[in-house]
């Protein structure tokens, strides 16, 4: 077996390159160096290890460099956070993008670019912790490979799960089906959850050791306790994702991530304080104007009068004509958002979209999200929704919603958060209005409220939670659109985009297609990706957990069985 030793960590920091990523991860960690006769790479001294602990961190969800945000750019923003509902394009890139819908493959390999950046930090220390005295480190290293592999998984479908984990990227791999990747991910999360619980029963010394790479280089969690909650709350994560395809396992699954205990703060990246640099997607829309509210989330955020709207987003730049080239709207007049699905220009003085809605400069200093609070109150609020377990369903949705507007400085003592909580259902007679072209214009969805009422029906209820989710877990756009996908709430606006050619009718795009212009990667993708996702490679095949709700809670085939609006 040839091992590849990394000469440094830091500059390994700053490289850009799409290396193979995997180990059969964690299966077992002790033997876990020993599992490949391929070219596996390792950490082999400390100051590695500890360098690319930090680097996997910071690319979880990039948090972008002093030249721009190009890596967060095509992870999330190009294409996921207009499926989400959360922003919309503004240009056409040249072409390449005709409009928010549009597939263009080089785009759409940034998700699985991101995950090969984390992996490639992530398993050389996976490999070596235990010779190197870091064991927990190692675990930690686990848990960033797994929350990476998952957002793989949910993003495309199957992947090369056991071939990525051994280091190999390039042709030919073998895809496996994501009921079996899901399988994997938990057995490693419970792994590295375990290592992480027994770090108190280890000498002091060893404590010190550990301690101390956490105090330099733990940007996000500060402490073993909170990765070992961190591991437990993506768990329950993946056991809702399932709630669909398998109740009964997922209540397992969620009951017993919730028993080994869950997230007590935010898991977060403070670009500024850590690295003197933005929010990357305040980058992408303040700097390079290339991302604008989404119309949905200004119709959902108006209709609920959601107090913090104008701490993220900023009213029109400037003057707005009509497309008869007439002033409508002053510069300042109002918060405007843009409709996804919308033909695309390129972004010069004549793209009227450019002086919409973009995010504030108060937004800009906002810390990088990878999993919030207020997602883990919402998250055991379904559970006791759906299996009555987890703790009190109001108690969980109260501490959610509070949990989110703590993060934009609210206090729940406050009138603003008391007027908010009040509200039994949506102010309707808000829609959108699109003051360059009224052909975009449309009625709002949602009708809901936010507080709930003992006499809801359980559906109603599901909204409510999802609804608040959604809200709360701006601008987390994947972890938006899995909900969406699965419970189709909330109700954002239907989009009339063809897409890949595979959509249209307002269907919605249900997976990100495998990039297919290599012909050996398409060969592989032909021979076991097709198979194991069950579905060609389209924008509107579902995935694995993609499925009607038995429960009847859901509504996530809406757009299949709605008629189109405009």
């Amino acid at each position: 077996m040839k091992k590849t030793a990394y000469l440094s960590a830091f500059a390994f920091a700053v490289a850009t390159s799409l290396v193979g990523c995997g180990d059969p991860l964690l299966d077992d960690l002790d033997t876990n160096i020993e599992v490949s006769s391929g070219d596996l790479s390792i950490a082999e001294n400390y100051e590695q290890a500890a360098g690319m602990f930090l680097t996997a961190q910071q690319k979880m969800h990039d948090v972008g460099a002093a030249n721009g945000a190009h890596i967060y750019q095509v992870q999330f923003n190009i294409h996921i956070d207009n499926y989400a509902g959360y922003m919309a394009g503004t240009q056409n890139f040249g072409g390449n993008l005709p409009s928010t819908y549009g597939y263009f493959a080089s785009y759409c390999d940034g998700p699985q670019a991101s995950f090969f950046n984390v992996a490639h930090a992530a398993l050389p220390v996976m490999r070596s912790a235990k010779s190197l005295g870091l064991e927990e480190i190692g675990a930690m290293c686990n848990i960033m490979y797994c929350f990476s592999a998952l957002e793989l998984s949910d993003v495309y479908g199957p992947f090369p799960w056991n071939d990525y984990k051994n280091d190999v990227q390039e042709p030919p791999v073998t895809y496996e089906p994501m009921d079996q990747i899901y399988d994997s991910l938990f057995v490693n999360l419970k792994d590295a959850g375990q290592i992480l619980k027994n770090f108190s029963s280890t000498t002091q010394e060893h404590q010190d050791s550990i301690n101390q790479v956490l105090a330099k280089y733990d940007k996000i969690c500060g402490d073993v306790k909170t990765w070992e909650q961190f591991s437990n709350s993506i768990r329950l994560r993946m056991a809702m994702r399932m709630s669909n395809i398998d109740p009964d396992r997922a209540k397992a699954e969620a009951q017993s991530a919730i028993e080994d205990g869950l997230i007590e703060k935010n898991i977060e990246y403070n670009t500024m304080a850590q690295n003197g640099t933005n929010h990357p997607l305040a980058f992408i829309s303040i700097l390079w104007n290339d991302t604008r509210m989404n119309a949905s989330l200004e119709n959902i955020m108006k209709r609920l009068k959601v107090p913090f709207m104008e701490k993220i987003f900023a009213k029109n730049s400037d003057a707005i004509r009509d497309i008869n080239g007439e002033i409508v709207w002053t510069a300042g007049k109002e918060i405007v958002g843009v409709r996804t699905g919308i033909a695309l220009t390129a972004r010069d003085d004549n793209n009227p979209y450019l002086k919409y809605s973009g995010l504030t400069s108060e937004f800009a200093n906002f810390p990088l999200a990878i999993f919030k609070l207020s997602e883990r109150y919402f998250l055991q609020a379904e559970a006791a929704l759906r299996w009555n377990i987890g703790g009190s369903l109001n108690s969980n949705y109260l501490k959610g919603v509070a949990a989110m507007f703590a993060a934009y400085n609210i206090e729940q003592t406050s009138d603003e958060f008391k007027a908010y909580w009040a509200q039994g259902e949506a102010d309707t007679s808000i829609d959108y209005v699109d003051p360059y072209d009224t052909y975009n214009n449309i009625k709002g969805l949602v009708t809901v409220g936010v507080k709930l009422n003992s006499n809801d029906d359980p559906k109603v209820k599901l909204e409510k939670i999802i609804t608040q989710k959604w809200l709360a877990n701006f601008p987390m756009g994947l972890e938006a659109w899995n909900d969406l996908r699965r419970t189709g709430y909330p109700r954002i606006f239907p989009v009339n985009d063809i897409g890949d050619g595979s959509l249209g009718k307002g269907r919605m795009v249900r997976r990100i297609p495998w990039n297919m212009t290599d012909a050996a990667a398409a060969q592989d993708v032909n021979a076991s990706g097709i198979p194991a996702l069950g579905g060609g490679n389209f924008m509107r095949t579902t995935l694995w957990w993609d499925v009607e709700d038995p429960a009847g809670l859901g509504d996530n085939r809406r757009w299949e069985t709605e008629l189109m609006g405009k």
